[in-house]
């Protein structure tokens, strides 16, 4: 995929000026706003800027006009071409621009590779409902996903809603539908007045939609089919611990498996290199959340998902993001170590619960200390409360200086994509280590979230 980059001209928007209304800043919110925690880091536009950050909330985006310059959605070798947004939904250009020159910005591991942000533009076209979505999502994100402002969001969203099932219906691009279908149901829990919607319903049909996709001849898998592909394997991982088993069971023969094996070499903007690791984190995740529910055990299953990670060889040029994967790969042999045992020690799958403790707990000083090797204004940042996740639930009464250093950069990735989920992440661990720290030592942090009747969809 080639690199995606934009040039700023001081014209006039060629977006329909549909304003959704006076955009109210944020030092205007009243009294109600929830409170927010201080990351001691700094937000990233205050770190870019080298401006002293207030620690409250990101600096507004830049009021610069604009005009977009896409020369790829030409004929290859012609000039650049100035390209008009033509569509048949009603574009709200402040919430249109907001999308493409900031709330793209958390989706992607590289601004200048970002498919997310203005290139999307080539998709909305043949495809009202991204539109909306797209929309909805920014009108969130700008009110840091207060419930009391959400009746913009809201109403993108429905609209969205009733263009997808007309998409569907019609002739329109699957492909296209299938974005505005993972955009959905991924941006579902970031509205949520609680943490027990991870968008079920999109998932499930997504994964129809996933397996259409890989039916496909390799000659016809195209540039927005990997977009997609990424999109929903980094969304299904994320979603593994929240799906009912029933609803989801784990499948050793895969077709999407062999996609992810092939795609690995072509960079996504969400999972880099790395979309079969991801890929196999889905797997074992809900294989997790049926040995916690019903102790059934695959000790096949355990020992190749072992082997597999301790084999797994990253092939990322970028040093965050092979980081990001060295702590993804350790995240996931943590999983397997504290849900499952360890196999191969002793009898297959049978380990002291003192010995899982101080095995799990090395592998997870060792994901901290990959996280926190990152700078905290890489782009990576935004997928770290996963591993970090496991590796927190992990540290004892002993790990002040852990147990804060992972505090302090999960407020980090708060204060960069304004995430909710985020912080329930941070209320689960303080509450699992209050349990902890009195002696309840056998409840893990998956097992207190489900007796919170919680369906946390994390990063």
């Amino acid at each position: 995929m080639p690199p995606f980059r934009v040039r700023f001209a001081p014209q006039v928007g060629i977006l329909h000026n549909t304003e959704s209304g006076p955009r109210t800043e944020p030092n205007s919110l009243d009294n109600s706003s929830p409170t927010h925690q201080r990351s001691h880091l700094g937000c990233r536009e205050c770190r870019q800027r080298k401006v002293k950050c207030d620690e409250t909330f990101p600096p507004a985006l830049r009021a610069s006009q604009w005009r977009l310059e896409v020369p790829w959605l030409g004929d290859p070798g012609q000039s650049k071409t100035f390209i008009t947004l033509k569509t048949t939904a009603k574009v709200d250009s402040r919430l249109m621009r907001y999308w493409l020159e900031g709330m793209s910005q958390i989706l992607a591991l590289d601004p200048s590779n970002n498919p997310f942000s203005f290139p999307i533009l080539k998709y909305v076209s043949t495809s009202p409902s991204l539109v909306y979505v797209l929309q909805g999502v920014s009108a969130a994100h700008e009110q840091y996903f207060q419930q009391s402002n959400m009746s913009t969001s809201l109403e993108e969203r429905s609209k969205a809603l009733a263009s997808l099932r007309m998409e569907l219906q019609t002739s329109g691009s699957l492909s296209h539908s299938f974005l505005a279908l993972l955009m959905l149901g991924m941006s579902s829990s970031w509205i949520t007045m609680g943490p027990d919607d991870y968008g079920r319903e999109h998932l499930l049909a997504a994964r129809t939609v996933a397996e259409m996709v890989v039916e496909k001849n390799d000659s016809q898998i195209t540039e927005l089919d990997h977009l997609n592909m990424g999109i929903y394997v980094y969304w299904d991982m994320a979603c593994s611990f929240c799906l009912d088993p029933a609803d989801h069971p784990v499948n050793q023969v895969d077709s999407i498996n062999s996609y992810a094996r092939q795609a690995r070499n072509n960079f996504h903007a969400i999972t880099a290199h790395s979309i079969d690791l991801y890929h196999l984190l889905g797997q074992l995740g809900r294989y997790c959340r049926l040995v916690v529910e019903s102790g059934d055990r695959n000790l096949e299953y355990e020992a190749e998902t072992e082997t597999s990670l301790h084999s797994y060889t990253s092939i990322e040029c970028d040093p965050a993001a092979r980081l990001l994967t060295e702590a993804f790969r350790k995240h996931g042999l943590l999983l397997l170590y504290r849900f499952c045992g360890k196999p191969g020690i002793s009898s297959p799958g049978i380990l002291e619960p003192m010995a899982v403790s101080t095995y799990t707990r090395q592998l997870a000083l060792e994901v901290i200390d990959l996280i926190l090797q990152t700078p905290p204004d890489s782009p990576c940042l935004n997928l770290h409360a996963i591993p970090l996740l496991s590796a927190w639930a992990e540290m004892t009464s002993f790990d002040i200086e852990e147990r804060n250093g992972v505090r302090q950069r999960l407020n980090a990735v708060y204060s960069t994509n304004r995430l909710v989920p985020t912080l329930w992440v941070i209320d689960l661990l303080e509450e699992l280590w209050v349990l902890h720290d009195a002696g309840i030592t056998h409840i893990t942090w998956l097992e207190l979230m489900l007796i919170k009747n919680w369906r946390l969809r994390v990063g």
